[in-house]
């Protein structure tokens, strides 16, 4: 029993979804994080009239915009437009890994 008492998971702390050895890309991460959470109103057929202009529909449009307002936005902090509009806060998981491709220089693959 003794072995299991010194585990972190035994000690009530979940282990994190976001110990990824992956490298988080443009390509193989972020790409399908906005899939899932942004490109319904920010994809290329619909960006102008659904996602305020703002097209997230390429790694070349993403990199475009201001990495602080991607940022704002999906952390639903004061003065943003809490994105995804009008739904939850996107996985804080999902968050910290554009966070970490930010940091990196935004590769693509």
């Amino acid at each position: 029993m003794a072995f299991a008492s010194a585990c972190t998971y035994s000690q009530g702390a979940e282990p994190s979804p976001c110990n990824d050895p992956t490298p988080v890309t443009y390509a193989k991460v972020i790409s399908p994080i906005f899939d899932a959470n942004c490109r319904a109103c920010h994809g290329a057929g619909v960006y102008q009239t659904l996602g305020g202009g703002n097209d997230y529909s390429t790694y070349e449009g993403i990199k475009r915009q201001s990495s602080r307002l991607i940022l704002g936005c999906i952390q639903h902090e004061a003065g943003y437009n809490p994105m995804p509009k009008g739904g939850a806060k996107i996985a804080e998981c999902d968050i910290q890994k554009i966070k970490t491709w930010i940091e990196a220089g935004q590769p693509n693959d």
